[in-house]
């Protein structure tokens, strides 16, 4: 979906969340927000959480001159700290006469200190509107995004105030619709896919070393761990926890399911919404070894609200507790939720990010 269609999409004031069932049967794929959410929860963010997000836009259309009248300061290129997560800016409307101009997105991360920064080399989107997504480690140290000048992937590390320009060169118009990003936790590991929904081969790129190797197009990566990639094929359903130097083997799930969290703490656990149910709030924990069904768990403790759904798992915050992303119409907030007991607690609020903007969370993929 371009920018435009998401923005549009969001000012529609009284049309419900995309259907997630909907989504799923279009794309047979994992979404970890609705049709315009890439989150990925970590405990990380939970010291900023309760800050609110200043979403300024204020400049000019593609035809004019761009006056920068915000106070928001561009990434410097030293050190400014880990950051809690990273966020595109929405597009700007008019009502009279009414015009949606897209010009002004763009990403900007948010420090655990509450400083925001904007982040004018990650580019937002493609020459064909193909959105462009960014990843962040897991503590929040580094992260990862298309630069157009590079022609490749970025990597800061925002606490060293170094950066590797991957020496892997990828075409902008590789870079499709749904295309996601994963980054390891010390940085050294990316995965570019792509294109969401399509045999359209990954890539693993080692950017320290120049090393590449493809990644099955029909897998979509969950998370970069430990030296391990976990990819999902779904509806069949397979995990495959493949090491960065290659090889592994899937395992087969008995059932289909999406939304696939990254491998608990004790190595053998994940947690996934089963396909078509996902909007029963009914947790699935499977064992990531055998494929077998430990449990299934209904959620409670989540707020109502026709405009309002569960829109993916994300990170473990304990051996029995699993994030997930929860999506109001103009708010995202993250749940700790019990997998024994299906019990749920916020840990992180985002006021602003509603439908029609990219937030991207310390830990596990990003789209």
């Amino acid at each position: 979906m371009t920018r435009l269609h998401e923005a549009l999409d969001g000012i529609a004031a009284e049309a419900p969340l995309v259907d997630l069932a909907d989504v799923a049967v279009a794309g047979l794929r994992r979404r970890r927000a609705s049709a315009v959410l890439a989150a990925v929860a970590t405990v990380a963010v939970v010291a900023a959480a309760s800050a609110a997000v200043a979403l300024p836009w204020q400049r000019a259309d593609r035809t004019a001159t761009p006056q920068r009248v915000d106070t928001i300061a561009d990434l410097p290129d030293g050190a400014v700290g880990p950051i809690a997560y990273a966020f595109q800016t929405p597009c700007k409307t008019q009502s009279n006469p009414f015009r949606v101009d897209c010009s002004p997105v763009e990403w900007r991360v948010v420090t655990r200190s509450g400083k925001t920064y904007r982040v004018p080399q990650a580019l937002v989107s493609t020459t064909k509107d193909h959105s462009v997504p960014m990843a962040v480690s897991r503590d929040g140290r580094m992260i990862v995004y298309y630069s157009r000048q590079a022609q490749a992937h970025v990597v800061r590390d925002l606490v060293g105030g170094t950066q590797v320009i991957s020496p892997v060169a990828v075409k902008e118009e590789r870079i499709g619709i749904g295309s996601m990003l994963a980054l390891s936790d010390d940085g050294r590991y990316v995965i570019f896919d792509p294109r969401e929904g399509t045999k359209d081969p990954g890539l693993l790129i080692d950017v320290r070393t120049g090393k590449s190797r493809p990644v099955d197009g029909k897998y979509e990566v969950v998370s970069i761990r430990g030296g391990i990639a976990a990819l999902v094929r779904y509806i069949k359903t397979d995990l495959w926890r493949m090491p960065v130097t290659g090889g592994g083997r899937p395992v087969r799930f008995d059932g289909k399911f999406i939304m696939f969290s990254e491998i608990a703490p004790d190595g053998r656990t994940v947690a996934a919404f089963e396909f078509p149910d996902q909007t029963k709030r009914k947790l699935t924990v499977l064992d990531a070894k055998t494929g077998r069904t430990l449990r299934k768990v209904s959620i409670r403790g989540l707020p109502g609200g026709r405009n309002s759904a569960v829109a993916g798992t994300a990170l473990w915050t304990s051996g029995s507790k699993v994030e997930v992303v929860y999506q109001h119409r103009d708010d995202t907030r993250t749940y700790a939720v019990d997998v024994n007991t299906g019990q749920a607690r916020q840990v992180a609020s985002y006021p602003g990010m509603g439908k029609a903007q990219r937030l991207a969370l310390p830990g596990v993929a990003s789209q």
